[in-house]
Formats: C-alpha cells, sequence, structure tokens
C-alpha cells in the first residue's frame, strides 16, 4: 500500500511538473508572439508616419493671405486654389462639412486610375446595373474597359461607372472604400467621410470645398492624366461587342466645361440635398488653377465667377 502511494505520488509529481513546463512554454511562446506583433504595429506606425509627413510636404495647400469675400459666389462655400504650388487665392467657408454629391467622383477616379489598368475589364454587377440616374445603361454581366468606365464616370457623372469601379477589386465595395478612406487619411482631410463612391446622399457623407479642392490638387499632381477624362467634350461610344452592348453619350454634362476654351476639366455635382456642387481645372498661359463650390443653387453663375476670378489673378 505504501509502495502505491509513493508511485502515485510520483506520477502527480510528474504532472505537476510537465504541466508547468507547458504552461512556462506556451506563456513563453505567447510573450514572443505579443513582442512579435508590438513589433510589427510599431513598423507600421513608423511607416504610416513617414508616408504622412511626406504627403503633407508634397499635397499640403497654403492658405496664407487669402481673399474672403462672403457675397461673390451664391454658392455656402466655395475655393479656388493655384494648382502649381497649392496656394488657396479664394475662399468662402471653405472648411464646413456638407454633402459634396457627385464630385466625391474626383477621389473615386483617382483610387482607380492608382488600382487599374486602364485596359482591364470589370463586370458590371446586378447592383451596379441598378445604380440611379446618371448612369451608362449598363447591365449585368456585361464587361467593360476601365479606361470606358473612366470616361462615364467624368463625363456624365455615371453611378454605375462609381460603382463597378468600386466593385472591381474583389466584387466587394468596401475594399474600394477602404483605399478612398486611407486616401482620405494620407491626405489630413479632416471634414471628408465618404460612405459611398458615387456621392449619393448617406447620412454622413460629407466633405467641404477644402478637402475637395485639396483632393483635386493631389489628383493633379500624381495623375495629370485624370484630366483626360474630366476634360472630354467630344461625344463618347463605347462599340458593342460579345462582351457588352454598345454605350453613347453625346459629351461632357458641365455647360461651363464646353463654353469655356480656358477650362481642362470639370466634375460636376448635384441632389436635392446638397444642391449644385462643382470642380473646375482652368488653366492660363500653361498656369493650372482650380475652383470648388458646394451648396450652390446658381451652379453656373457660380462657376463662371470663379473661373473668372482666377484667370484675373493667375
Amino acid at each position: 500500500m505504501k509502495r502505491k502511494l509513493i508511485i502515485g505520488g510520483l506520477i502527480l509529481a510528474v504532472f505537476f511538473a510537465l504541466s508547468i513546463f507547458l504552461g512556462n512554454k506556451s506563456n513563453t511562446a505567447a510573450d514572443q508572439e505579443g513582442k512579435a506583433n508590438l513589433k510589427i504595429a510599431a513598423q507600421k506606425a513608423a511607416n504610416e508616419k513617414k508616408e504622412i509627413a511626406q504627403y503633407k510636404k508634397k499635397y499640403s495647400l497654403n492658405e496664407d493671405n487669402v481673399y474672403y469675400n462672403d457675397f461673390m459666389i451664391q454658392a455656402k462655400e466655395g475655393i479656388v486654389v493655384d494648382a502649381e504650388n497649392g496656394k488657396v487665392i479664394y475662399e468662402k467657408d471653405a472648411h464646413t462639412p456638407l454633402p459634396p454629391a457627385s464630385i466625391t467622383k474626383i477621389l473615386t477616379g483617382t483610387i482607380a486610375l492608382e488600382t487599374y489598368n486602364m485596359n482591364q475589364k470589370l463586370t458590371v454587377s446586378q447592383h451596379a446595373a441598378d445604380m440611379e440616374a446618371y448612369n451608362m445603361s449598363t447591365r449585368a454581366g456585361e464587361k467593360l474597359k476601365v479606361e470606358d468606365i473612366m470616361h462615364g464616370l467624368f463625363m456624365i457623372s455615371a453611378n454605375d461607372a462609381a460603382m463597378i469601379l468600386a466593385e472591381g477589386i474583389d466584387g466587394n465595395e468596401k475594399t474600394f472604400m477602404n483605399l478612398m478612406d486611407e486616401k482620405i487619411r494620407l491626405l489630413g482631410l479632416k471634414n471628408t467621410t465618404f460612405k459611398n463612391p458615387s456621392g449619393l446622399d448617406e447620412d454622413g457623407h460629407v466633405s467641404s470645398a477644402y478637402d475637395i479642392s485639396k483632393i483635386t490638387y493631389y489628383a493633379l499632381k500624381a495623375h495629370p492624366e485624370i484630366l483626360k477624362y474630366m476634360g472630354d467634350t467630344q461625344p463618347y461610344s463605347i462599340a458593342k461587342t460579345d462582351e457588352n452592348d454598345a454605350h453613347y453619350w453625346p459629351g461632357h454634362v458641365s455647360l461651363t466645361m464646353r463654353t469655356y476654351p480656358e477650362m481642362l476639366g470639370a466634375k460636376t455635382g448635384f441632389t436635392d440635398n446638397a444642391r449644385n456642387t462643382f470642380i473646375g481645372v482652368a488653366q492660363k498661359n500653361g498656369h493650372k488653377f482650380i475652383f470648388v463650390f458646394m451648396g450652390s443653387d446658381r451652379g453656373n453663375e457660380d462657376a463662371h465667377t470663379l473661373l473668372n476670378y482666377g484667370l484675373s489673378k493667375i
């Protein structure tokens, strides 16, 4: 009996010793994994801080000595920016968050340029095909070149174009929206939150004239080819193939874009909630400038006023 008790005690002792050993080993492994994760997180934070600093250095706007006139335009807010050096030369309440409507698409198009090859084909989902007007009248199952989609995005502000681009990475709009969020963070846009890629009214979907002008400034610096899509005023057609229907639109929707030879590009926006919103890019003697307004009930007049002001100051 005594021998059995001794053997039992030894077994228990071995069991407890093994438990302690394995527990310590497990804790050591967990500690090492935790330290590795902290190191990765710290490196990621350092890289992000460096990238933000680089963006700030290259794409910041300069608001020193800004001209302010509350009555020059009817719009709730507006801004004119020298596109060569980022100097703000006119501003009206430009930091107030407002619904931007379809000028949201300036960021959608910028992310598309950074994500896709223009000859790449994307498949139209039923969700994209069902987007409300303006649209390219696409149908589910069509495969369209990114190049053609970009023309629809900027020339006629097509909401189906925005959704096709947003779903094109992996069929999930959220993946593309994460890229838009990342760009908003890198550019330091304090008054911008985008809930969708098209600019349709949605709670919390806001930006400001300042932030939109900064996105546009970045786009022109990093991807000057964006003007190819913003500035096309000619009729545009997509030929019918085995993969897609024929599509056609008569030209750019912006009257300002079609009227003034100084205009290089434009992006219009309108919803009942946002009213008229607008991005214009123009030049004088090869010198480019950007103008933006939001919340206008006299869109054409405000566009002409800001355009003419920019032309007088450049």
